[in-house]
C-alpha cells in the first residue's frame, strides 16, 4: 500500500468512526480539536487501523495519534519496524 492509499484508508476509518465526511479530512485535521474525538473513539480508530492493516500499534504510540498525518507516520514507522524485525529473524 503506497502513501496515497494509506492516507485514503486512514481517512475512511476516521470518517466512519467520527461520522465526518472524508472530504473534510486533511493531513492536518486534528482529531481532538477539529473532530472532538474522545478517548473511546481514539481507541476505536486504533483498533480499526490495526485490524484493517494487520499491524499492532504499541500502546505508547497511541497518544501520537493527534492528526491524520501523525497516524500515517506512526503506521509507516510500525510497518518499517516490523519489516526490520522480520529481516533479522530470517537472517538468523
Amino acid at each position: 500500500m503506497d502513501r496515497f492509499e494509506l492516507e485514503e484508508e486512514v481517512k475512511a476509518i476516521v470518517a466512519r468512526i467520527t461520522k465526518t465526511p472524508s472530504s473534510r479530512l486533511t493531513l492536518d485535521t486534528d482529531l481532538r480539536a477539529d473532530l472532538n474525538v474522545d478517548s473511546l473513539q481514539g481507541l476505536q480508530i486504533v483498533a480499526a487501523i490495526e485490524k484493517r492493516l494487520e499491524i499492532k500499534v504499541p500502546d505508547e504510540d497511541i497518544d501520537m495519534y493527534t492528526t491524520v498525518r501523525t497516524i500515517i507516520e506512526t503506521i509507516q514507522r510500525v510497518q518499517a519496524d516490523a519489516t526490520i524485525h522480520k529481516v533479522r529473524i530470517q537472517s538468523s
